[in-house]
C-alpha cells in the first residue's frame, strides 16, 4: 500500500485549518501523511495545529516558514515529505 503524501500550504488560516485537518483524518484511506506549511502565519493557526500534531504524532507534520507566497510553502512541503 503506497503512502500518500497530504500537502497543505497555508498563510492565517486558523479557522479553516481543523476543519481541513480532520477531513484528512477521516479519509478511508489510512496510509499517509499530512505535511503543513505554515507560509508566516501570524495568528493563531500554530496552536490549533500543534493540537494536531500532538494528537497524531507522526501522522501530521507542522514547519513553519517566512511568508515566501504559496508555491514556495508547496516546495518545501514537497522536499519534506516521504
Amino acid at each position: 500500500m503506497s503512502k500518500v503524501s497530504v500537502i497543505i500550504p497555508l498563510f492565517n488560516k486558523e479557522q479553516f485549518v481543523e476543519q481541513t485537518l480532520q477531513s484528512v483524518l477521516d479519509q478511508s484511506y489510512k496510509n499517509l501523511e499530512c505535511i503543513i506549511v505554515d507560509d508566516g502565519s501570524t495568528d493563531n493557526t500554530r496552536d490549533v495545529v500543534g493540537e494536531y500534531v500532538q494528537k497524531y504524532p507522526g501522522k501530521i507534520r507542522y514547519l513553519f516558514q517566512k511568508n515566501a507566497g504559496p508555491a514556495a510553502a508547496r516546495n518545501t512541503a514537497i522536499k519534506n515529505s516521504t
